[in-house]
This record gives structure tokens, C-alpha cells and sequence, in this order.
């Protein structure tokens, strides 16, 4: 069997959904307030598997050159970045549509970002707590570098990678243990603006709000080091979304079967012609098929599956998580014998830890994510309660 052939990636799919039957879906639904949108559920966990997917084959080649870059697949290449630009224009979509509500209820800018900090921040330190046990133990739990530069770098890492991914403590292989991490900063990025963006369309935001905003944002582009501006095209495609979805006419075509046909077809057009995502055609392809799903399509009840809907609760532990999973089977499990493997055997251990994935972040959602999630209204409540003493206590008295 061929290292890039279809079969292997559609083999996960199934393994996975068949394993996310048998989890109790009570416990991982979300605790939340925001509407929901079972296509877009079910979307994410597809898109988390996919770039689980993309990694996997990477590593096939990676064991073997040394060089960590796409595969020799445009499909394979495009379950990585095209997943990712879905990604992004979720995240456009559901921001954006807070913003038009904005218009008619005021948004609560203190809860918002509490919710992103609670809902990114736990897993991620999940993550970087794994990227700083494997730096060192791989050292031999010594020292490699002066520990001023080891502890630069670990701010780095709490920083959500915007400076920039870099190796800790002298261990170069940080991009195949957590290199899907590389995103999280755009999505930073985009919720930086989005007080400016409500300014913009008129909701009156706190005007503080929109200082915090501009500024945020300047100091984000001057410290990533390098955006890639077909990641800012994915978030307009999400927000174009957001605006036509309210377009009854629009959301009631695009919601029948025959337009899921055509979402499938602009996501495989994509997938099978372009050999990278990050280009403008490709992202008006993918935009269009994004639209359709966005519109409540559920491409025939395949993202609405309960296994479908499972996956994607934990899709932010698959996303971050599985590259970690990949790292140590193949670098500590299998070590120098991972690169000795046929293509049959590299995907069937693969196949072998889907299980063993979905049931790790089965764990991390319901006792790292969710814990987060839940903790909101508790932490918003406590800071609105502070704000009122400190403006209680600053007042003046009135004697003179």
C-alpha cells in the first residue's frame, strides 16, 4: 500500500467514530450560554481528526528524511491546513455573529474574554506542561541551555507561542511534539479585534474596550513573528457567513440536500487540486462549502451523528493532544525501529492509537475543558463584585 493512500485516513474516521459511540455524550456536553449549531458541532470534530490525520502522515515521511514539511499529498497536505482554515472561519463565524447580536443586547467584553482565557487557557497548559516534560526528560532532566534562555523560552510557550514557536532547553523536535499549536496566536489575533470591529459596526462598545483593542492589536503584529495573510482571508470567510446566514432566503436554500452535494464538492475540489490552503482560491472554495454547513446543512445527517457531535465537543483535547500521542509512540514506544516500518505497518499503528486518543481526551475535556467552561459565570461574577467595591470604596464621601 501506497504511504499517501486514502484508505488509511478513512480507516481512522471510522475508528474513531465507532469509539465515540460508547462514550456518554451527558458528559461532555458543554455548559454554555451561546447558541448552538449542530453542524458546526460536528464539523469541528472531523476537522480535529483530520489534521490528527495529516500529522500522522507527515510523520511517515518526517521518520524518514528528518525534515518535518508537508506530505507528498495535496489531500493529505489539506487535512492539515484546510482543516485549519475551517477552523479559522469558525471562529469568524461565531464571533461575529456575538458582534451583529451586539447591536441589539450590549456584549458583555469582560465575560468574553474570560470565557476565550478559561476555555484556551487549561488544555493549553496541558500541552505545555507535556512540551517541557518531554524537553527535559529527553535532556536527561539536565540543562542544556543557561536557565535565563530555558526560562525566555518557557514565557514563550505560556504566551501561547505568539513570539513564536522555539525549542526549550535545547530540544529540537518541539514542532512534531506540539506543532499544531502554531494557530493559536491568529486566534488571539482575531479576538484582539474584535472591539475595534464592534466600533466599527456601530454596537457602541466601551470606549476603553476599543483603546485595549487597537493597542492589543499593534503589539500582536509587531510580536508574531511572520502572519500569513490567507489565515486573516479564512476569519472574513466565517464573518461573510455570519451576515448571510441571517438572510432568511439564503439559509433556507442553502439548508437542503442537493447543497451538501455541492459542499462536499468545493471541500474535495479543494483537497484534491490545490496543493496548499493558503491561497485565495482555496479559500473561496472552502468558504463556500463553509457557508452551506453554516447554513444548518448537514451534509445528508453526517455532522449531526451523535458520534459526529461527540467528536466534536472534544475537539479542541484532539487538536492540541494528538500530536503529543504521535510523538510518543513513534519517538519512545517505537524509537529507532518507527523508521524501519512499512507504509502498512506505520498506518496500522496509527489505527492502533485513534482509540487510545479519543479516550485521552474524552478525560481532558470532561476534567480539564469543561472544569474551565463551567468556572465562568463563578470567576465573572467575582470580577463584576470586585469592580463594584472598587468603585464603591474610590467614590468620593461628599463632606467636605
Amino acid at each position: 500500500m501506497d504511504a499517501t493512500s486514502l484508505w488509511p485516513a478513512a480507516g481512522v474516521v471510522i475508528v474513531a467514530l465507532a469509539t465515540a459511540m460508547f462514550l456518554p455524550r451527558a458528559a461532555l456536553q458543554e455548559t454554555s450560554s451561546t447558541p448552538r449549531y449542530p453542524s458546526l458541532d460536528g464539523l469541528r470534530g472531523y476537522l480535529a481528526l483530520a489534521v490528527f490525520i495529516s500529522h500522522s502522515s507527515i510523520w511517515y515521511f518526517y521518520l524518514r528524511s528528518g525534515t518535518w514539511d508537508v506530505p507528498p499529498s495535496n489531500v493529505y497536505t489539506q487535512l492539515g491546513q484546510g482543516s485549519v482554515t475551517l477552523f479559522f472561519m469558525i471562529t469568524g463565524f461565531l464571533f461575529w455573529s456575538k458582534l451583529l447580536d451586539g447591536r441589539r443586547q450590549p456584549i458583555d467584553w469582560t465575560r468574553l474574554y474570560l470565557s476565550r482565557v478559561l476555555r484556551l487557557g487549561p488544555l493549553y497548559l496541558v500541552a505545555v506542561a507535556c512540551v517541557l516534560l518531554m524537553s527535559f526528560g529527553r535532556a536527561g532532566f539536565h540543562l542544556r541551555e543557561a536557565p535565563a534562555v530555558v526560562a525566555e523560552q518557557t514565557v514563550q510557550w505560556l504566551l501561547f507561542t505568539i513570539p513564536g514557536i522555539v525549542p526549550v532547553n535545547g530540544f529540537t523536535e518541539t514542532v512534531p511534539l506540539a506543532g499544531a499549536v502554531w494557530s493559536l496566536p491568529y486566534e488571539w489575533l482575531f479576538y484582539a479585534w474584535l472591539p475595534l470591529a464592534a466600533f466599527c459596526l456601530r454596537t457602541s462598545p466601551p470606549i476603553h474596550w476599543v483603546i485595549v483593542s487597537v493597542v492589543a492589536v499593534m503589539i500582536l503584529v509587531m510580536v508574531m513573528p511572520q502572519i500569513r495573510f490567507p489565515m486573516l482571508y479564512a476569519f472574513a470567510g466565517g464573518i461573510a457567513a455570519a451576515g448571510l446566514v441571517r438572510i432568511a432566503a439564503i439559509r433556507m436554500m442553502l439548508a437542503r440536500g442537493v447543497w451538501g452535494a455541492i459542499a462536499i464538492l468545493c471541500l474535495a475540489t479543494t483537497f484534491l487540486v490545490f496543493p496548499t490552503a493558503y491561497t485565495v482560491p482555496a479559500v473561496l472554495l472552502l468558504a463556500g462549502g463553509f457557508l452551506i454547513i453554516a447554513c444548518g446543512n448537514s451534509l445528508y445527517g453526517i455532522l449531526e451523528w451523535p458520534a459526529s457531535i461527540v467528536l466534536g465537543e472534544m475537539a479542541y483535547s484532539l487538536y492540541l493532544l494528538h500530536s503529543g500521542m504521535l510523538f510518543v509512540t513513534y519517538r519512545l514506544l517505537l524509537a529507532e525501529s518507527a523508521a524501519t516500518l512499512s507504509s502498512v505497518e506505520h498506518w496500522a499503528m496509527v489505527l492502533c492509537q485513534v482509540p487510545a486518543l479519543i479516550l485521552l481526551c474524552f478525560a481532558t475535556f470532561r476534567w480539564v475543558e469543561k472544569p474551565g467552561m463551567e468556572a465562568v459565570p463563578r470567576w465573572h461574577a467575582w470580577l463584576v463584585a470586585r469592580r463594584a467595591d472598587t468603585s464603591v470604596h474610590s467614590a468620593p464621601s461628599g463632606r467636605q
